[in-house]
């Protein structure tokens, strides 16, 4: 009992930080966001180098250094509240170009000590990758399961294992379509519609069809053992088609999904440019969703188990009644 309710907490915790984190940016992503437009203000953090001085026109002028080291000077409207007693700032601020000095817009809160980096064109979105990345290779992860029990069933022919290969395919399917709704809403913020037919959309759309295919097949026949042989073929056939449709399709043709053919990126997981933060808290996130998908098919297979142990009890007793007649 006590590692589910740890998985929950694992899960939890690890969802509230994705969120609350704040996402901060540098002296370097100041200047590179001034370069296309001048009005652009981004999160920054910097730690302070002085305790300034006024400006010519009634701001304040100090100077700063970011995370890496750079400096550069920090224009205030006013003078900052608790300035000498403050260590860093995360502010919204813009780089200007003219006087070539950090303009200051305003002020979030004290310099964190735990920041995701700023990703140009993403910011705040970024953090989507946290909850739809996971939920994705779930749905990998299950379909092969899925084959690997619909194999073991046309070897050993026991039904078990056709339940399963059903009831991972079934977890595949609720994992496919939370990873297509997550990234339905990434897509209208981030490309101006839920949907836009991109290569990775249409790949994930079609592996919808095909696992709902396979559960239209088990509800058409009725036979047991003749449902189990088709369903672990289909598995098989179904489960060849997936890596296609999540790593090759489409790394192979343009894109506007991460790790497209025109994308210089290799994606959000195989990135060795990503963040070590945001690393170390997508593949915990990827862990606490595989002991849950774990924990599903346990559920299931209980559930299962004493489905027919009732089923058995209430034929024995038929069985008895009809031999006292």
């Amino acid at each position: 009992m006590w590692w589910k309710i740890l998985l929950f907490f694992w899960i939890a915790a690890l969802s509230v930080f994705a969120i609350v984190t704040p996402i901060a940016g540098n002296l370097a992503d100041l200047a590179g966001v001034a370069q296309w437009s001048a009005a652009k203000t981004i999160p920054v953090r910097f730690m302070i180098e002085n305790t300034g001085a006024a400006a010519d026109d009634g701001g304040w002028l100090l100077t700063g250094r970011d995370a890496h080291g750079r400096t550069a000077d920090f224009h205030f409207a006013a003078r900052p509240e608790g300035l000498d007693a403050a260590e860093g700032y995360l502010a919204i601020a813009r780089y200007d170009s003219d006087q070539h000095r950090v303009e200051v817009a305003r002020i979030l809160g004290g310099y964190p000590s735990l920041a995701f980096p700023f990703i140009p064109g993403l910011e705040e979105r970024a953090k989507i990758i946290f909850f739809h990345v996971p939920m994705s290779w779930m749905t990998v992860i299950a379909f092969l399961v899925s084959m690997w029990f619909g194999i073991r069933y046309l070897r050993k022919k026991d039904m078990e294992d056709d339940f399963r290969s059903a009831v991972s395919a079934g977890l595949g399917l609720l994992f496919c379509i939370l990873a297509t709704s997550t990234g339905s809403l990434w897509a209208k913020f981030n490309w101006g519609s839920f949907w836009n037919w991109d290569p990775r959309e249409t790949s994930i759309f079609v592996l919808l069809l095909v696992y709902g295919a396979y559960f239209a097949l088990r509800s058409a026949i009725e036979v047991e053992e003749k449902k189990a042989t088709l369903s672990a073929v289909y598995s098989i056939i179904a489960a060849a088609t997936v890596p296609f449709f999540i790593f090759i399709m489409p790394r192979i043709m343009p894109g506007l999904h991460p790790g497209s053919a025109d994308d210089t990126g290799s994606g959000p997981v195989f990135s060795s440019g990503m963040d070590a933060l945001m690393r170390v808290v997508l593949y915990s996130m990827l862990l606490g969703f595989l002991v849950l998908y774990v924990w599903l098919m346990r559920i299931q297979m209980r559930l299962h188990r004493i489905k027919l142990r009732r089923s058995d009890t209430a034929l024995s007793s038929t069985e008895r009644s009809i031999s006292h007649v």
